[in-house]
């Protein structure tokens, strides 16, 4: 693939226009050659592994189709769901378009494309109109040149349409669920999107609710509409009904109102003490950002309208020589470290934030002592992947942890703080622990006390 044929970045600077055009193009068609390659090898092993009579494992909460996915997702450092959405797709490919795979395999249809074909087709059951979809794309996918995204859309469904219209009317259907979503990768640092869908009819009452909540200001109110809607989503949140004006004006009736939560939401955010300091004064020093937990980085610029609600607790490093505690939950200082410390799931890819994880105990307790160089957090799901499906672990003093797959691949996952607050990663001092095989041993098939479900995945 890397045969030479194509210029290195290093000499790109002395390409003529046409030539660095022809470069882009070329190694465009590498790239969709090598994502085929990457899809073939993810669906090979998830066949082999959820093709095999999985028997009472289909009702285990972790089964063969969750593990592979999560095994997928440490090496190739994404989520698991992401690794699930990439495998799935090489599935469809393999089983249900094996003519679009052809094309993808040699780079000449990109992997945009075979995502949209994949999900335009994925409610087509007939095998026969499967093979002929499969069929007329690979004919004629080549000859569309460049299309919009929607005009891709509408070339595929033309085709669905033709061989199998009750698949098109499944797929227009399903499209039309409702759903609401927080955060996206373009968001900035401090703030995150969201976006809904509704039915109409509610669209128009949180609309017409948020335009009041909006518009319970005066006219000198600094903010913008789009800004005011946006706080005025928050106070609909907080159970509110109007927003404090920002006019200034000792006069102003809606100047005085005081922001109350009648809710008892907790949202986590981590600061230095110098951050908290500058943020109270309104000082401009400029000092570190802070850190929402589940939410991201908060410029320090930010912080103070969430200092104004907020009630401030230390989070205190507990030494080189602190001692074990003698039970097997955690103190509320000592669990506060750890969460701040490791800010998410301590799972390769995994980025389900700390408030809501587990503190596992890396060496079983009592085995492993309560102790920050032997916890760490772990979402449920990946804690029962850790405990139940052969997976090891070994905890370091400044909480980086190796894993070792059941394929024996080593992945290093370090605390989410080590970028933001250094000083939650200093050591928390060596332990004398058993090997994590020992452990493995010693503990034998645990398959059978793993949680089941009520229900299949299917």
């Amino acid at each position: 693939m890397f045969d030479g044929s194509l210029p290195e970045i290093g000499e790109v600077a002395a390409l003529s226009d046409a030539a660095l055009i022809d470069a882009a193009g070329g190694w465009g068609r590498v790239e969709a050659a090598a994502c085929a390659r990457k899809q073939a090898a993810m669906a090979e092993i998830f066949v082999r592994r959820t093709g095999l009579d999985a028997g009472e494992r289909e009702l285990w909460w972790v089964d063969p189709e969750a593990g592979v996915a999560a095994e997928l997702a440490a090496a190739l450092n994404v989520s698991t769901g992401m690794a699930l959405h990439l495998t799935h797709r090489g599935v469809a490919l393999r089983d249900r378009l094996p003519k679009v795979a052809e094309l993808f395999h040699s780079g000449s249809i990109s992997d945009l494309l075979v995502r949209a074909i994949v999900w335009r087709t994925y409610l087509i059951e007939d095998p026969d109109a499967m093979a002929n979809v499969d069929a007329a794309l690979a004919e004629q996918v080549v000859t569309w040149g460049p299309l919009s995204a929607k005009k891709t859309e509408q070339a595929i469904d033309a085709l669905v349409e033709r061989f199998d219209p009750g698949a098109l009317r499944r797929s227009r259907d399903s499209s039309q669920y409702r759903d609401v979503t927080f955060g996206s990768p373009s968001d900035e640092a401090g703030c995150t999107s969201m976006w809904a869908r509704l039915l109409t009819g509610d669209a128009k009452v949180l609309e017409q609710r948020v335009n009041e909540i909006a518009g319970s200001v005066c006219d000198a109110d600094p903010r913008t509409l789009g800004e005011r809607r946006s706080e005025a989503l928050t106070a609909l949140a907080d159970g509110l009904t109007e927003l404090a004006c920002q006019c200034g004006d000792a006069e102003c009736a809606a100047a005085g109102r005081r922001r109350t939560s009648p809710t008892s939401t907790v949202v986590h955010v981590i600061a230095d003490a110098d951050t908290v300091s500058a943020a109270q004064v309104a000082s401009a020093t400029d000092t570190a950002p802070a850190f929402v937990i589940g939410g991201g980085i908060l410029p320090s610029s930010l912080l103070a309208a969430t200092l104004e609600r907020a009630t401030s607790r230390q989070v205190r490093h507990p030494g080189v020589d602190a001692s074990p505690e003698t039970r097997y939950r955690p103190s509320a200082g000592l669990a506060a470290f750890v969460r701040c410390r490791d800010l998410t799931c301590r799972w390769p890819g995994c980025d389900k934030p700390a408030d809501v994880c587990d503190l596992d105990h890396t060496v079983p307790y009592p085995l492993g002592p309560t102790h920050a160089s032997n916890l760490k957090c772990l979402c449920r799901f990946h804690h029962l992947l850790k405990t139940f499906c052969g997976w090891l672990d070994q905890q370091l003093p400044d909480g980086n942890v190796v894993w070792t797959a059941p394929t024996g691949h080593t992945y290093i996952t370090r605390p989410g703080s080590a970028e933001l607050f250094a000083s939650l990663c200093r050591s928390t001092g060596k332990l004398a622990l058993p090997e994590p095989r020992t452990i493995a041993q010693s503990t034998g098939d645990r398959g059978a006390m793993m949680p089941k479900r009520r229900h299949t995945r299917v």
